[in-house]
C-alpha cells in the first residue's frame, strides 16, 4: 500500500514539475510557434500596394532583406507596404489587425504631411506618427504606423480579432512616401514575418514564416517594380510625383514641354533604362538610354521630355520604359511598361 502511495506521489509530483515553469515554457514556445499572421493591409498587392522596404536582417552597418536582396536600409525594422502616391490616400485604405490580440497602445492625433516634408523637431518621439500597438499573447506584438490622422477605429484595451480594422493608411510621422510601417516583435527584439524568429545569416526563407499561406501567396518576392509614371507638361521633383502631380491624362497642343516621367523602386548596380515617346503616327519623338547604375537605389525617379517649337500634332502619345538587368551573364529586359496622354 505504501508503495501505491509512493508511486501517485511521485506522479503527482512529476505532473505539477511539468505543468510548472516547464510546462508554461513549453506552452510559450507552442504559442509562439504558431503565431500566424494574415495581412495588415487590404490593398491589392503587386498592383496597387507594393513592400518598399523589408527588416534589416544585417546586424552590422550593411543592409539585406531576408533574400539578401537590397529592398532594406540599414537598421530598418519593418515592412513597409506602400501606396504609389499620395493621391490613393483619397481611397482610404483598410488598416486591419494582422492577428488576434488586445490593443495595447493608439497614437491618432499626429498630422498628415506632404511627401519629404516631415518635420524632425515636431514629431520626436512620435516617429511612428498615428498607430496602434497590439498584443498577442507570450511575448507576440504587432505595431502599425503612419496612419491618417482621425482614422483609428479601436481603444486601448480592446480585444480584436484578425482582419479588425484599425484605421486607414496615411502619411503620418517620420516617412517621405504614404505606406504602413508594419513591425512585429517576439519578447522586444525585432522579428522578420518573412523568416519568423530565431533565423540568422541565411537568405530565402528557411524558417518558419509568420504569414498564413494566404498571406504568402500574395507577397513573392519582387526585387524591382514600377511604381507610377505619367506625363507632364513642366520638369516635376520627386516629391511632387509623389504627391500625385504631374500625371496628366490629357495635355494642351500649347503646352511648353512633353515630358515622360517614371519612378521605381530597387535599382541595382548595372541595371540600364531606356525611356521612349513616340507621336500619334508612331515615330519617335524622344529616346533616352541611360548610363548603366553604379549603385542601388531602394527608390529612383527619372525623366525625359522635349521642349515644344509649334504647337503639338493632337492624338495620342505613348511613353515606354524599359529596364535592362544582366541575368546569367546577359542583359534582357526585366521590366517593360508604357502609359499615354492625349494632347488636344
Amino acid at each position: 500500500m505504501r508503495k501505491k502511495w509512493r508511486f501517485i506521489t511521485l506522479l503527482l509530483v512529476v505532473n505539477v514539475w511539468c505543468g510548472g515553469d516547464y510546462g508554461n515554457a513549453a506552452k510559450a514556445e507552442l504559442a509562439a510557434a504558431e503565431l500566424q499572421l494574415s495581412l495588415p493591409v487590404i490593398c491589392q498587392m503587386g498592383t496597387l500596394c507594393t513592400i518598399q522596404n523589408y527588416v534589416d536582417l544585417d546586424p552590422g552597418p550593411g543592409a539585406k532583406d531576408y533574400t539578401c536582396g537590397r529592398l532594406v536600409y540599414n537598421g530598418h525594422k519593418g515592412t513597409d507596404f506602400r501606396l504609389p502616391d499620395s493621391s490613393w490616400l483619397d481611397l482610404n485604405i483598410p488598416v486591419v489587425a494582422a492577428a488576434l490580440g488586445q490593443v495595447v497602445g493608439i497614437r491618432n492625433n499626429v498630422r498628415d504631411h506632404l511627401p519629404g516634408k516631415y518635420e524632425p523637431e515636431r514629431i520626436k518621439g512620435r516617429e511612428c506618427g498615428n498607430g496602434v500597438l497590439i498584443d498577442h499573447g507570450e511575448g507576440w506584438r504587432t505595431q502599425y504606423c503612419h496612419m491618417r490622422r482621425g482614422s483609428i477605429r479601436v481603444r486601448k484595451g480592446e480585444k480584436v480579432t484578425s482582419r479588425r480594422r484599425l484605421g486607414t493608411m496615411g502619411l503620418s510621422g517620420k516617412t517621405e512616401f504614404p505606406h504602413l510601417h508594419f513591425s512585429v516583435t517576439f519578447q522586444g527584439k525585432v522579428v522578420d514575418p518573412f523568416v519568423g524568429k530565431n533565423v540568422q545569416g541565411v537568405c530565402g526563407i528557411e524558417g518558419k514564416p509568420l504569414w498564413n499561406s494566404d498571406a504568402m501567396a500574395e507577397l513573392p518576392y519582387q526585387p524591382s517594380g514600377i511604381l507610377s509614371m505619367g506625363f507632364t507638361d513642366e520638369v516635376p521633383t520627386q516629391n511632387q510625383v509623389v504627391s500625385g502631380d504631374h500625371r496628366h491624362i490629357r495635355i494642351g497642343r500649347n503646352a511648353p514641354n512633353l515630358v515622360f516621367w517614371v519612378m521605381i523602386y530597387g535599382m541595382q548596380p548595372k541595371d540600364e533604362e531606356i525611356l521612349q515617346v513616340t507621336d500619334p503616327n508612331g515615330r519617335v519623338l524622344l529616346r533616352k538610354k541611360a548610363n548603366p547604375a553604379t549603385n542601388h537605389k531602394a527608390r529612383w525617379f527619372t525623366y525625359s521630355g522635349k521642349r515644344a517649337r509649334n504647337p503639338w500634332a493632337r492624338g495620342t502619345y505613348e511613353g515606354k520604359y524599359q529596364l535592362l538587368r544582366l541575368v546569367g551573364g546577359e542583359k534582357k529586359v526585366f521590366l517593360d511598361k508604357t502609359t499615354r496622354v492625349k494632347i488636344e
